[in-house]
């Protein structure tokens, strides 16, 4: 038997796609790994056993990191794609940004489909989001597609954000590819998705996976005391805190909540940073 190791780059209904030496295999897993649907995830480097033609994922290496939603391994970069319709919902966004920082992934946001931005709109998000590369994109008009090459090559990028923000038409206008696609529902302004699975395509000098959108919010895997360390921009200004252990929430002469008064620090955001301490502070009570 034949032992080699390769990139899973699909799953569909139990069946990996396994790119090793400038080949694509079709494997299955060991019904030990059946057995947990985390076992295996797109990005995993697996070895693979080969036997009479049929390739079997023997096990997974270690994992640099992982991401939940989507789930996907071993990510150097983060794409949030975002554009004006549907509506920017940086609630998500700014869960995505603290996932990626968790697990020591580089967020970069990437508004899709900026013709259609306002003006002012884009340097707005550039001002909130100060701590982190901005990139405004147009798979239309293939505007910005420098400055993507730039952050893909060489590194393994995974696409990720709402329905309809144009992130499988991005994927079509970066790689020439065909991929279907569907707008918004006209209704609700909603996006439709259309993306099944997570995949991986080689592009631009690296990997680009692409993978399902978002369909409701997930709280962070993020202790709430030390939620306050992964907000960058909020950490320049967190010294002149009265308290050393200042959560930037009801404590009194807290420096992070005057750089907010005085438009150091994006208002949004901040609310934005509040409502997810909330929300983990909640889920701990009932956790205890």
């Amino acid at each position: 038997m034949k032992k080699t190791e390769g990139v899973v780059t699909k799953i569909v209904s139990n069946l990996y796609t396994v790119y090793s030496d400038g080949a694509y295999y079709d494997a299955a897993a060991r019904g030990r790994l059946r057995l947990n649907p985390r076992s295996v995830t797109v990005g995993d480097r697996v070895v693979l056993t080969e036997d009479s033609g049929a390739f079997v994922i023997d096990s997974v290496l270690p994992r640099r990191n992982e991401l939940q939603r989507p789930f996907v391994a071993n990510v150097d970069t983060a794409f949030i794609v975002i554009a004006k319709e549907p509506k920017p919902d940086l609630l998500l966004t700014d869960k995505i940004i603290l996932n990626c920082f968790r697990e020591g992934v580089r967020p970069v946001l990437v508004y899709n489909k900026c013709e259609l931005a306002g003006e002012g709109e884009i340097s707005a998000l550039e001002r909130a989001y100060s701590f982190m590369k901005v990139i405004a994109v147009s798979a239309k008009e293939r505007r910005g597609f420098g400055a993507l090459e730039e952050e893909v090559s060489g590194k393994t990028v995974c696409l990720a954000g709402q329905s309809a923000v144009g992130k499988t038409s991005l994927m079509n206008a970066v790689l020439d590819l065909d991929l279907k696609t569907d707008g918004l529902s006209a209704k609700i302004k909603r996006g439709k998705n259309t993306t099944r699975h997570v995949e991986i395509y080689p592009a631009l000098g690296g990997q680009v996976m692409d993978t399902c959108g978002f369909s409701m919010l997930t709280l962070v895997n993020i202790p709430s005391d030390e939620l306050k360390y992964y907000y960058e921009d909020f950490m320049k200004f967190s010294g002149g805190c009265k308290f050393t252990a200042c959560n930037h929430v009801s404590e009194p002469d807290c420096a992070v909540k005057k750089a907010v008064a005085s438009g150091d620090i994006d208002a949004g955001r901040y609310e934005r940073y509040l409502q997810i301490y909330n929300e983990l502070t909640e889920s701990e009570k009932h956790r205890y």
